[in-house]
């Protein structure tokens, strides 16, 4: 998948040999033909091969190949953490780990994907960290979603019939309930918000806006690699122009927080009342210094 999706339309010949230099895989044509005809049944992205260009090519949309790296990202790293507990002293030697607890929760995710398969309900323990209470709760759970090395359950508590999202890190006493999940087909609506936002809030404003930043060349670099939102659409600077990033999606406080750790690599062009609020944010940390 890298290969593909860095070099579009690489020959069968030129993929098995970066695929023997770079990555120390030795495969046969008959292997890879198998390979990408698994990746057609099982995860849905089909690789052509082009006679106009001579290579391989992918049809799908960058959602989906994006989804199944995320995934394929997801399961190695699994896989080195399961290497890692049966041999901890050679994991321990060659892999930093984070000092914080970026995996608390995680034990929990089984338990929560396996709710959400069977459509039964969740009884967890909670902790607000703003209100500074500690309540129980008994959901529908529907997915898991992943925001900044963190975890959340997305679920609809008993009683209303509106989404919200748990951080796994903050859930305690998880029990499998043998009641039945509550599923509706507005549930699935809500959660089609979560497209048009960084984050997890997209109840701070309603409507989708085109917001475009002013970025320096080495922070759209940067931006390239690791796009804040989907939408994204980086515009080299020439002649003197400025490099943009251009995104559709509703700005929330998650948005706000990512253009504010740029610093001064990035200034907001529009929209206006997002520019000013920027501008009383950073206005408002200068005089904290003062």
């Amino acid at each position: 998948m890298h290969l593909l999706t860095h070099k579009r339309g690489i020959s069968k010949t030129e993929m098995l040999n970066r695929l023997y230099m770079d990555f120390d895989i030795d495969t046969t044509s008959r292997t890879l033909e198998r390979d990408l005809k698994n990746l057609k049944d099982d995860f849905g992205i089909e690789v052509n091969y082009s006679r106009s260009i001579r290579g391989y090519v992918i049809e799908e949309k960058d959602e989906y190949i994006n989804r199944f790296l995320k995934f394929a990202e997801f399961s190695s790293l699994a896989e080195v953490y399961d290497e890692g507990f049966k041999n901890y002293k050679s994991f321990d030697k060659y892999v930093l780990k984070d000092d914080s607890l970026e995996f608390t929760g995680l034990h929990n995710m089984a338990r929560i994907l396996k709710a959400i398969t069977l459509s039964r309900k969740l009884k967890f323990t909670k902790e607000n960290y703003t209100n500074e209470t500690i309540k129980t709760y008994t959901v529908s759970p529907l997915r898991l979603k992943e925001y900044l090395n963190r975890w959340y359950l997305i679920a609809v508590p008993n009683g209303i019939d509106e989404i919200r999202s748990f951080g796994l890190d903050r859930i305690t006493d998880l029990q499998l309930l043998d009641e039945k999940a509550t599923i509706k087909d507005s549930f699935e609506d809500q959660i089609k918000q979560y497209d048009d936002v960084i984050g997890l809030n997209f109840n701070e404003t309603k409507k989708v806006e085109k917001v475009v930043l002013e970025v320096d060349n080495n922070q759209l670099k940067y931006l390239k690699s690791l796009p804040l939102h989907k939408s994204q659409v980086c515009i080299d600077g020439e002649k003197g122009t400025p490099s943009l990033a251009i995104y559709k999606v509703k700005p929330n406080y998650e948005f706000e927080t990512q253009i504010l750790r740029m610093g001064d690599t990035v200034e907001v062009i529009e929209p206006l009342w997002l520019r000013k609020k920027i501008k009383e944010r950073l206005t408002k940390t200068i005089e904290r210094y003062s």
